[in-house]
Formats: C-alpha cells, sequence, structure tokens
C-alpha cells in the first residue's frame, strides 16, 4: 500500500478538533506503507531532524517557535537576570514570529496556548507545500494529531486546580520569607 492509500483513508482534521486516535495507532496504520519511512515518522513526533526533508524543516521551525516563546516570555519578568539561551535553527519565518508574538499578549492562558498551537498548525501545514498525496503531508498529520490531543486534554476543572495550587505555593513562599 501507499502513501496516497493512507492519506486517503484518514478523517480530516480541524483545529481543536478531538483527535480521531492516537499518534500510536497511526503509526499503527502506516506500518509497512510504501512512502512512509517509520524513522522518520518518529522524528517527527519527537521534534526532531530525520532524513526527510518535511523533518528536518518541522525540527528547525519547532526550535524556533520554542526560541522565540522563550524570549517573548522571558520579556515579560521584571528583574536583570533574566537569560534567555537560544538554540540554533535554519531558516526564519517572519509570519510565524509575528503570531507568536501576538499570542504571547493575550491574557488568558487558554486562549493564549490556543494561539500558540494554532501558530504550530500553520506553519506545519505551510512546510508540507501543494502536493497533497507526498510523504510531507503523512508527517504534518502527526504533528496535527500531537496539537489536537493536547487542545483536547485540556481541562477546566484541572486548569482552575493548577493555578490554585501555585497561589497557594507563592502565598506559601511569601509567609516563609517574611
Amino acid at each position: 500500500m501507499s502513501a496516497t492509500y493512507i492519506l486517503s483513508s484518514l478523517p480530516t482534521l480541524e483545529f481543536g478538533a478531538k483527535p480521531p486516535f492516537s499518534v500510536s495507532e497511526y503509526r499503527y496504520k502506516c506500518e509497512g506503507m510504501d512512502g512512509v519511512n517509520l524513522s522518520d515518522f518518529d522524528s517527527v513526533a519527537e521534534g526532531v531532524a530525520g532524513e526527510h526533508p518535511f523533518t528536518r524543516d518541522y525540527a528547525n521551525a519547532l526550535t524556533e517557535i520554542k526560541n522565540a516563546t522563550a524570549a517573548l516570555r522571558a520579556s515579560k519578568w521584571e528583574g536583570e537576570n533574566i537569560r534567555v539561551t537560544e538554540r540554533s535553527y535554519l531558516g526564519y519565518h517572519n509570519d510565524l514570529r509575528q503570531k507568536l508574538a501576538e499570542a504571547i499578549n493575550i491574557q488568558n492562558p487558554y486562549e493564549r496556548e490556543l494561539a500558540l498551537e494554532k501558530a504550530r498548525w500553520q506553519i506545519t501545514e505551510e512546510l508540507t507545500g501543494v502536493e497533497y498525496f507526498s510523504e510531507a503531508k503523512i508527517y504534518a498529520y502527526i504533528v496535527k494529531l500531537q496539537i489536537n490531543s493536547r487542545l483536547s486534554a485540556f481541562n477546566n476543572e484541572q486548569g482552575k486546580e493548577a493555578i490554585e495550587d501555585f497561589i497557594k505555593a507563592n502565598d506559601r513562599a511569601d509567609t516563609v520569607v517574611q
């Protein structure tokens, strides 16, 4: 079977929708497919460069996202001792940087994370090119599954608990310091 077959049989993914299956289930579907290198599949899933050009481009874009978000978040902190170490990568995406900057400025943490993931979704689509039945599309599907799985795991109650735990930890730290 070929990449054309697997791509034709996959359900369409929309940003933020519940994923139809996990990345590991998708990997199982791709086993034995012509045009799918499982080593490259695993590279994309781990966010590292593999042999296929998409895997290298995505790993570079992911590094750019991490560098930019770290620098943007650090710029909001007060103090002189804030340092951000950037990792090297190839390429620069002006539109991506703009979207990340806009996302970081969103006050609501949930909406901020949605905007950051939407930027990752969009750069993934950009990196796949225009050919629909390509190996790059197979790998991009992994990233989209990961994004939707992460967004589906967001839970309002767990979010409130995390914020309350953070506030309580800060309250305890203030009482110890005084």
